[in-house]
């Protein structure tokens, strides 16, 4: 990423170790560049705590969400080394954006990696969710409609994943693969009968 040596030595920032950049729910007007360094995001646990979520180096870029979205720092930003950092407000980064295809190019990465990650943590909750919501729905529908036995209730699969598409909204084909999951963590078991049939324990309360 190249940088014109007029607005580099204009904006650049030093910070010694252990010197705060930034504190959470700052007001975000500026992004940072790491020339030289190392800076540590932090999230408050508790008023005198905190967790450091990321440490950053050199080529690295920081802030930049609040500055786009005007919004208050979502984190702490402490330099953990004698750190020099390119330091960015609104009207440069927009010109940055406009003259350094670089730099343009490097910003639209970073955000489309920040996009992949949130994508990624939705997915793992919406099946996290889908699992329980799956096991739920196994539980009361073998207390309504499952055979009784002394090892627990015995539910046909192919019924029960007609059930769960009709009254959970799941489709048939993600209920079969969750069984598959529940299978082999051992919630459920095959019954006597073969795989068409499912044994599953009374829920512990």
């Amino acid at each position: 990423m190249k940088v014109n040596k007029e607005i580099f030595a204009k904006h650049v920032r030093l910070f010694s170790p252990g010197k705060t950049i930034f504190e959470e729910g700052d007001p975000g007007n500026e992004m940072y560049v790491i020339i030289q360094g190392e800076v540590e995001i932090r999230k408050n646990t508790s008023s005198k705590t905190s967790k450091t979520l990321i440490v950053l180096h050199a080529g690295d870029v920081f802030g930049e969400m609040a500055l786009i979205e005007k919004k208050s720092r979502s984190a702490s930003a402490v330099a953990a080394k004698p750190t020099k950092l390119l330091v960015l407000n609104e009207h440069l980064f927009d010109n940055m954006i406009e003259q350094n295809p670089d730099f343009a190019k490097k910003m639209i990465k970073i955000l489309s990696e920040r996009i992949r990650k949130a994508n990624l943590i939705i997915q793992n909750i919406m099946a996290t969710n889908k699992y329980n919501q799956l096991l739920d729905g196994l539980y009361q529908y073998a207390k309504e409609h499952g055979t009784s036995t002394f090892k627990g209730f015995r539910v046909n699969t192919e019924s029960f994943s007609e059930w769960a598409s009709m009254h959970l909204g799941i489709p048939q084909k993600d209920v079969l693969f969750t069984i598959e999951i529940l299978l082999k963590r051992g919630v459920v078991k095959y019954s006597a009968v073969g795989k068409e049939e499912i044994l599953i324990e009374p829920r512990r309360s």
